[in-house]
């Protein structure tokens, strides 16, 4: 995206702390160059952790990657336009950083990877 300010320093001092919309973040597409650094489950009905069926976040910085291993699963993110979706075994979703969202596992089990930028 094209932003004129950034050519200039006195446009980008302007411009620090102010918030910038991402498009992946809105569409939910994984950026490149992100690593893998942990994963929780696997879950299924009886062990999914209570704060993951209701709105949470991924923390700052971190991307996440829900991933259905069998079964299927009703998954709400609150990016711009929302994202609702039902996911079945072999689905996957990405989670951008500090979006609300929500799962609802109907049967089977999900994991979640959570994933950083690779550092050199």
């Amino acid at each position: 995206m094209l932003r004129a300010w950034v050519e200039t320093a006195a446009g980008r001092a302007d411009h620090v702390g102010a918030t910038l919309d991402c498009p992946l973040c809105d569409r939910a597409e994984l950026p490149d160059g992100l690593a893998v650094v942990r994963t929780a489950g696997p879950f299924d009905e009886t062990t999914l952790p209570a704060g993951l069926r209701r709105n949470h976040r991924v923390a700052d910085g971190t991307w996440a990657v829900l991933r259905v291993l069998t079964g299927s699963a009703h998954f709400a993110m609150q990016t711009t336009p929302a994202v609702e979706c039902d996911l079945r075994a072999g689905d996957r979703q990405p989670i951008p950083p500090s979006v609300l969202h929500s799962l609802e596992l109907i049967e089977g089990c999900v994991e979640v990877d959570f994933l950083v930028p690779l550092r050199c």
